[in-house]
């Protein structure tokens, strides 16, 4: 299938590549070259959707979950994303919140969210004749609490780009040179990542935050984050929007939508946007 868009070339500007990045890239495309039709899990974010660009290549498809702890927009985005490429893509429905180990929220919830919804690609990759499904785990994320890993060793899944020794800045920097529209985007994670563990998740409260975040995009902001502690909601940005957020008269206009949404009270969070900050603390 022809791609819609070149997004197999380079394009020049900006810091080059050098001589372990091209390496790390060639690493890549020979490990895509050696699978038979691989899946890519597209959530439509940066790593996924560089690791769908190069799989297009190789006759690779792509799926995407949808569900209550995904978000619209990025499943919007993946879809386009597809298009773009010209790669086959699917979309997968799974009811998260029906598994007891998700819906509780314990503190490797991501284990059995993965389990369960990457399981669903595994399924569909055998019933369509792909043979292997693959995630866009990159080489940097060993660092973070992520529980989930596991269950993708255990499903059979591989990262390609955790194999390749490619990490953020350069998938970011090589999605910039084949002009994917993902090169820039903030770091992203589904919904579920808002709420402390063991708060347990219902539709209505994913929901919430999601609206919640789309409000504060609309404003502006990039990278942010609205975490539920129940009737409070604590806005993480960067610092910059901080400063936005706190002047006058947007204040209220905060609130006043926070509380249509069903919060009692909005805190922002002064030590701004931290990635994985309700992770269980290491013992």
């Amino acid at each position: 299938m022809s791609t819609n868009l070149d997004f197999t070339g380079g394009k020049s500007g900006g810091e080059e590549a050098g001589g372990e990045e091209l390496a790390a890239r060639k690493r890549l495309d020979a490990i895509l070259a050696g699978m038979k039709r691989p899946l890519v899990a597209l959530s439509g974010g940066v790593d996924s959707a560089l690791l769908a660009a190069r799989a297009a290549l190789r006759g690779g498809g792509a799926a995407t979950l949808r569900g209550s702890m995904y978000a619209a927009e990025e499943t919007e985005r993946a879809r386009s994303l597809a298009r773009q490429l010209g790669i086959r893509h699917y979309e997968v429905f799974v009811d998260s919140l029906a598994v007891d180990e998700i819906r509780r929220n314990p503190a490797d919830r991501c284990y059995h969210c993965r389990k369960c919804g990457m399981g669903k690609l595994a399924e569909l990759a055998r019933a369509e004749g792909y043979g292997v499904v693959i995630d866009g785990e990159n080489a940097d994320d060993a660092a973070d609490y992520r529980p989930g890993v596991r269950a993708m060793r255990e499903l059979g899944l591989r990262g390609p780009l955790r194999e390749a020794g490619l990490g953020k800045l350069w998938i970011r920097r090589w999605s910039a040179e084949l002009g994917l529209p993902t090169a820039d985007l903030p770091a992203a994670a589904c919904l579920a990542s808002r709420f402390p563990p063991g708060v347990p998740l219902s539709d209505e409260a994913l929901r919430r935050v999601e609206r919640a975040e789309i409000f504060l995009r609309r404003l502006g902001l990039r990278q942010v984050r609205v975490r539920h502690h129940g009737e409070v909601a604590r806005i993480e940005t960067d610092s910059e929007s901080i400063e936005f957020l706190a002047g006058r008269g947007r204040r209220e206009e905060i609130v006043d939508e926070f509380v249509r949404l069903g919060y009692r009270r909005v805190a922002l969070d002064l030590a701004g946007y931290q990635a994985g900050s309700l992770n269980p603390l290491p013992a």
